[in-house]
């Protein structure tokens, strides 16, 4: 059986932020924060891992690699793996090296390498089937049951906005059969099959696709039982970004799901959000080619050290994009709420069009700044006011 990270981290040390995500401190580094080494244990090639301090990333291969000096061979070995043909190390340091991240003189962060985009997995017809209805009986009540407008409501999005983009309340928590999702039966603990795949009570998101509900992540109440965490993926749900809008227009990456379909919202359906996630996770080759096709990408990750991260890997991908934060607030949509509670920062609306028109003031001066090579955008305001 494949072994990932987890088998070669402290277990005592890691707790589960999500069925699909552990955090813990940093092997590597060492890390200033207790859960800022983040572990995705299901990802191919045993798993996926980020530190959000020394910004090493990578799969289990490579955490092998780098942390304990092991060649490619040696690594997959470690982790069950069979290496592929003719793959030889990429990264082989001496044994007797410390496994702590070089650090860049000067404080100058190394670029992160932009990720591969790759076509995305669905999951079965069944799955994405009985997640359609799953979906249409969490947007049924909206008119008629307050726990759901108030769900709704207290996100600041109509139910009309819900309705469009993939979003509902889930009343109680459902435990269905696994085979009816098109799921095998599991082994449990106790060596009794487990049946029942859970739908637990919350805010449902649901991802879709050309092909219909490929993801469902649920956004648990706080009152939620331990140790269930607050964002709860649906078993075998695609890991592709959510997306709320159209092709052709503007695009804007943020790291929420909910701040995108705020977005879509109080821009009047003229400002399309992709909820890239801090780290990129999932990025699909489709997804790429809608962002790279808009006529203006602005970013918005958060206003926190896990937003400048993000920020370091989206420029990488998208040189061209445009850093757009919130205004005095941690993301967009604590600002907009900020707004509304008749603070000094913009609504949504209101930073949408500011931001847009900045944007495109930008993104012409570096256009005709490239057609008369000059570095400088100013420059180009300069001439025309001298002129």
């Amino acid at each position: 059986m494949n072994k990932n990270i987890l088998a070669f981290v402290p277990a005592e040390l890691f707790k589960a932020k999500s069925p699909h995500e552990y955090a813990g401190p940093c092997p590597l580094c060492g890390g200033a924060t207790k859960d800022g080494f983040i572990v995705w244990p299901d990802r191919p090639h045993g798993g996926a891992f980020l530190c959000r301090k020394c910004g090493a990333s990578g799969d289990g291969i490579a955490f092998l690699m780098k942390r304990d000096g092991l060649s490619y061979r040696e690594s997959c070995e470690a982790l069950s793996l069979e290496p592929r043909r003719g793959t030889t190390s990429t990264f082989t340091p001496s044994r007797h090296t410390t496994h702590r991240a070089a650090q860049p003189a000067h404080g100058v962060k190394v670029p992160p390498v932009p990720p591969t985009p790759e076509p995305a997995v669905l999951p079965c017809p069944e799955w994405m089937s009985s997640a359609a209805v799953f979906l249409a009986d969490c947007q049924r009540d909206f008119e008629t049951s307050p726990e759901a407008l108030l769900a709704v409501c207290g996100r600041f999005l109509t139910p009309h906005t819900a309705q469009g983009t993939g979003i509902g309340w889930n009343p109680a928590d459902r435990y269905v059969l696994r085979k009816s999702w098109g799921l095998p039966d599991l082994a449990g603990q106790d060596g009794k099959p487990r049946t029942k795949l859970l739908l637990p009570r919350g805010l449902v998101i649901a991802t879709r696709r050309r092909a219909g509900v490929v993801a469902l992540t649920v956004r648990c109440p706080n009152d939620r039982p331990e140790p269930r965490p607050k964002y709860w993926q649906v078993k075998e749900s695609s890991n592709v970004p959510f997306v709320a809008g159209r092709a052709g227009l503007p695009v804007v990456l943020v790291e929420s799901a909910l701040d995108a379909a705020l977005l879509w919202q109080e821009s009047f359906n003229t400002v399309c959000g992709v909820a890239l996630m801090g780290n990129m996770k999932g990025l699909d080759a489709d997804t790429h080619n809608f962002i790279q096709s808009a006529p203006l990408l602005l970013a918005a990750p958060d206003n926190d050290e896990g937003g400048r991260a993000a920020w370091q890997r989206w420029n990488a991908t998208y040189p061209h994009a445009i850093l757009s934060p919130a205004v005095g607030q941690k993301d967009l949509g604590e600002m907009h709420a900020a707004a509304l509670r008749l603070g000094p920062e913009p609504t949504l609306g209101e930073w949408c069009a500011s931001a847009l028109s900045l944007a495109h003031k930008i993104a012409v001066a570096g256009r005709r700044n490239a057609e008369t090579q000059h570095p400088d955008p100013l420059h180009i305001n300069q001439k025309k006011e001298a002129a």
